[in-house]
């Protein structure tokens, strides 16, 4: 009653727009409706609902070892859900359901355009390495294993290679490491590769490799004094000093930055002559980088009685490059130490077994 004594006191343009307001309004709710609908079930091409998204999606988190809580592996699968949504036909449902079941990995296998724009979905999360480690250990191991041993041509350790890769897995949980993180990885000077090699170690030493860094056993190789001061020479700060190997006493270059130490053919033709280096001591091949960035390929002899001031050290790893003749003092004869110090001031390398 008092409805119709207020509509017949409105003037007939405030009716008119409350009549058009409440029109649109039922249309508004009615759109809503229609659109909360489609959204709710994934369709076929021609239109026809065929999966409820809320069904894909509880799928594609358990392909992930997920749940809802975790918002990475919820966005993947509702991405994915959304371009699987009036992508495939009706025949092409039909084609790949038994029993009421559709094998997707089968129907996806057809398209591998679609394979490529699902795994998009995936790939831009930037967690895969970590959605990887969370949920799928032994194909993050195999993964880690692979691309070690595939980018160097060593024959590698492989349970050297696992015990890394299971290090790495650890790291990267722990620490919810990134893509784009464990991208930098593939730079050496990157704080995470150095931090990943301190905590897992080197996957690349192999077991005949000769150990570089030093250890309780390594002053077995020493014979001298328990210490000695040795004279060095620098130049264009560069340091160099006096090293003898057979007959030849020559001045090195003291680089702590290189590993073993550098020879040139020439000087490998006089160490062959006097035997000093031969098949029998011969290691094979070893990969060295040089200052430049550059790789070198060197051969490598293990070699006995090298004299650094009163010392004589053996098992010392000596390369052969054909790419220079500059010789090289690396850090692996003088790790042989328990102790050494440069003394920049006084010109003197202090040596300590």
């Amino acid at each position: 009653m008092m409805g119709s004594i207020c509509t017949k006191t409105l003037p007939f343009q405030i009716q008119l727009r409350m009549r058009i307001f409440f029109l649109i309004f039922i249309l508004v709710i009615q759109t809503t409706h229609s659109i909360a609908q489609q959204s709710f079930y994934v369709h076929t091409k021609e239109g026809r609902p065929i999966f409820t998204s809320k069904q894909l999606i509880e799928d594609c988190l358990e392909s992930l070892h997920k749940t809802h809580t975790d918002g990475t592996a919820v966005s993947i699968c509702q991405c994915q859900t959304d371009k699987l949504d009036y992508y495939f036909t009706n025949q092409q449902y039909k084609k790949h359901t038994v029993k009421g079941v559709v094998n997707f990995n089968d129907l996806i296998k057809e398209d591998t355009s679609l394979d490529r724009i699902l795994n998009d979905c995936y790939k831009s999360s930037g967690q895969t390495v970590l959605l990887e480690a969370q949920g799928f250990e032994n194909q993050f191991i195999f993964h880690c294993v692979r691309n070690i041993q595939n980018s160097t041509e060593k024959n590698l350790d492989s349970n050297v290679l696992k015990t890394f890769c299971s290090c790495q897995l650890q790291m990267v949980r722990d620490k919810k490491i990134s893509d784009a993180e464990m991208n930098t990885l593939g730079d050496p000077n990157s704080i995470l590769f150095y931090e990943m090699m301190y905590t897992c170690g080197n996957p690349f030493m192999t077991k005949d490799e000769v150990v570089k860094n030093w250890d309780v056993n390594a002053v077995k190789d020493i014979e001298g004094p328990s210490a000695d001061t040795i004279k060095t020479l620098t130049m264009n700060g560069m340091t160099f000093l006096k090293l003898k190997i057979g007959s030849l006493v020559q001045f090195w270059l003291f680089d702590t930055g290189s590993s073993d130490l550098l020879i040139n053919t020439d000087m490998e033709q006089v160490l062959k002559k006097e035997n000093i280096i031969n098949e029998s001591n011969y290691l094979g091949i070893g990969e060295y980088e040089m200052a430049n960035g550059m790789i070198d390929t060197c051969r490598k002899y293990l070699v006995n009685n090298i004299q650094v001031g009163d010392f004589f050290v053996d098992n010392v790893v000596v390369a052969v490059t054909e790419k220079g003749k500059r010789i090289i003092a690396g850090k692996s004869l003088f790790n042989k130490f328990s102790n050494w110090i440069v003394n920049n001031r006084e010109n003197i390398l202090i040596l300590s077994k």
